[in-house]
C-alpha cells in the first residue's frame, strides 16, 4: 500500500521544488547586450525626426540669414526701362520735299543722305548773292577802292554768299549720328518747316537704365558701382554696367503735378529714386530697344565713388 504523500500529483512537486530554489544567473551574457544594444537603437530611431527638424531649422535659419546679406548688399529693382537718346531730324530751312531717303525702323550712319528739299530756290538764291558780290567788287575798284563804304559793301555781299551757301547746304538733311530710323511722318511733295521735326533717329552709340530704386535703397548705391541687367526681352542674357549717377529727388518730384496731402489724410508710401546705369557693351549683346522693361542689381561691394545722389 502506497504512502499518501505519493499521491501528491507531480505537477505539484514541481512548483514546491521550483519554490525552493534560488534564480540561476544568465547563462548566455551576449543575449543581454543584444537586448541592450536594440533598446539604444530603437531610442536613437525615436529621436531621429527630432534630430533631422533641429538640422532642418538651422539650415533654413542659415539660408534666410544669406539670402537677406545678400539682398542687403546686392538691392535689385524690376522697376527699370531702357533708354537711349533720341535725335530729332529737322530741317534748318524751309523747303519742298523732294527725296526721303529714310526707312522705318533702317539702321543709319553718319553722314548718310536721309532727306532732300528742292534745290531750285536755294540755287536761284545763291546765284542772286553771287551777282551782288561781282557788283560790289566792281564798283570798289579804281578811286573808290579804298572807301570805308566800298569795303563794307563787298563784305556785305560776301556775308550773303556765304549765307546762300549755307542755306543750300541744308537743303540735304544727312544723319548726325549713327542710330536706328524711327517713325518716319514725312513724305515726298510735303512742306518742311525750318525746324519741324520730320522723324526721330535713335542714337545707338549710348545706352542705360532709368532704374528706379526705393528709397530704403538708396544710401548703399554710388556712382561707379557694378551692376547686372536683364532684359524681358533677353531674360537668358545678362547685360553688364555700371552706376553713373543718383536723382537728387524722386520721380514724383519730376511730375507735371508733384502728389502733395496737407489734410491730413496720409498714408506713408516708400519713395522711388532714378538711379542711371550706363550699359557697357561687349561682344554677343542683342539689339537693345528703347523703353524695354528690365531688371536690375546693383553690387554695392564692389567700388564706388561714394554714397547717397550725385
Amino acid at each position: 500500500m502506497q504512502d499518501a504523500s505519493s499521491k501528491v500529483p507531480q505537477n505539484q512537486k514541481n512548483a514546491k521544488m521550483q519554490q525552493g530554489q534560488k534564480p540561476r544567473p544568465n547563462a548566455n551574457p551576449s543575449s543581454a547586450a543584444i537586448t541592450t544594444s536594440g533598446a539604444q537603437k530603437k531610442d536613437v530611431l525615436r529621436s531621429w525626426p527630432a534630430i533631422a527638424g533641429l538640422v532642418a531649422t538651422l539650415a533654413a535659419i542659415a539660408a534666410g540669414y544669406a539670402y537677406w546679406q545678400h539682398s542687403v548688399l546686392h538691392p535689385s529693382t524690376d522697376n527699370a526701362y531702357i533708354q537711349a537718346n533720341i535725335v530729332p531730324i529737322a530741317p534748318l530751312a524751309s523747303g519742298l520735299v523732294t527725296e526721303v531717303n529714310a526707312k522705318e525702323f533702317t539702321t543709319v550712319k553718319t553722314g548718310d543722305v536721309l532727306v532732300r528739299l528742292d534745290p531750285a530756290p536755294f540755287e536761284a538764291a545763291l546765284k542772286a548773292a553771287e551777282a551782288k558780290l561781282t557788283l560790289a567788287q566792281q564798283q570798289a575798284t579804281g578811286p573808290a577802292a579804298q572807301s570805308p563804304a566800298a569795303k563794307a559793301n563787298v563784305d556785305q555781299a560776301q556775308a550773303g554768299v556765304d549765307e546762300a551757301r549755307l542755306e543750300l547746304d541744308h537743303a540735304t538733311i544727312k544723319a548726325p549720328v549713327d542710330g536706328i530710323i524711327g517713325k518716319v511722318r514725312v513724305r515726298p511733295g510735303s512742306i518742311a518747316k525750318a525746324g519741324m521735326s520730320l522723324f526721330p533717329l535713335i542714337d545707338t552709340s549710348k545706352w542705360w537704365v532709368d532704374a528706379n530704386f526705393k528709397e530704403t535703397d538708396l544710401s548703399r548705391i554710388a556712382a561707379g558701382q557694378k551692376a547686372t541687367v536683364t532684359i524681358d526681352l533677353y531674360p537668358s542674357h545678362e547685360f553688364s554696367g555700371e552706376v553713373e549717377a543718383v536723382s537728387p529727388a524722386s520721380g514724383a518730384s519730376f511730375s507735371l503735378l508733384p502728389a502733395e496731402n496737407s489734410t491730413g489724410n496720409w498714408v506713408k508710401t516708400t519713395q522711388r529714386f532714378p538711379v542711371r546705369i550706363g550699359l557697357t557693351p561687349k561682344a554677343g549683346d542683342p539689339e537693345l530697344r528703347i523703353g524695354a522693361s528690365a531688371a536690375v542689381t546693383v553690387d554695392t561691394t564692389s567700388k564706388g565713388s561714394g554714397s547717397g545722389a550725385q
